[in-house]
């Protein structure tokens, strides 16, 4: 699916992608959009290129501070880490319509999972725990 929506690789993420990463980039990815948040930065940071940059965005991870934190011995020499964690007013500034414009003329293929009501709440849970959506899932009550 991500292959079909224009992904160059697929990394399949197992709990640590520096090693998969470098397979593909030698030297590191040029850009990392950390997700998850402080259960998977450092290893973020270790797949990232010399002069590359993470952008951490997320913080799904259930975690939010790191143990015994060593900005040194954490962040490769010469890795960027930003951070990111706007509001209303940085969410209205977004383009937004540029993005919608690309979905309408096709340049954009947002994949759409499966719809279920709401009694189907418990099979809708399954597959998006079992990765088995390939989009959005929709519920309707």
């Amino acid at each position: 699916m991500l292959r079909d929506n224009s992904a160059d690789h697929v990394v399949i993420d197992n709990g640590q992608i520096a090693t998969d990463v470098r397979k593909v980039w030698p030297g590191g990815a040029d850009k990392v959009l950390e997700l998850v948040g402080t259960t998977t930065l450092l290893d973020s940071l270790q797949a990232t290129a010399r002069h590359g940059t993470v952008a951490m965005v997320g913080m799904v991870g259930n975690k939010w501070s790191l143990d015994d934190f060593s900005p040194m011995a954490a962040i490769p020499t010469g890795v960027n880490l930003t951070t990111y964690a706007g509001g209303a007013d940085d969410f209205m500034a977004t383009p937004l319509q540029g993005f919608i414009d690309r979905i309408e003329a096709g340049e954009v293929v947002v994949p759409l999972g499966p719809v279920f009501h709401l009694d189907e709440i418990a099979e809708a849970h399954r597959v998006m725990e079992e990765n088995l959506a390939g989009g959005k899932i929709v519920v309707l009550t």
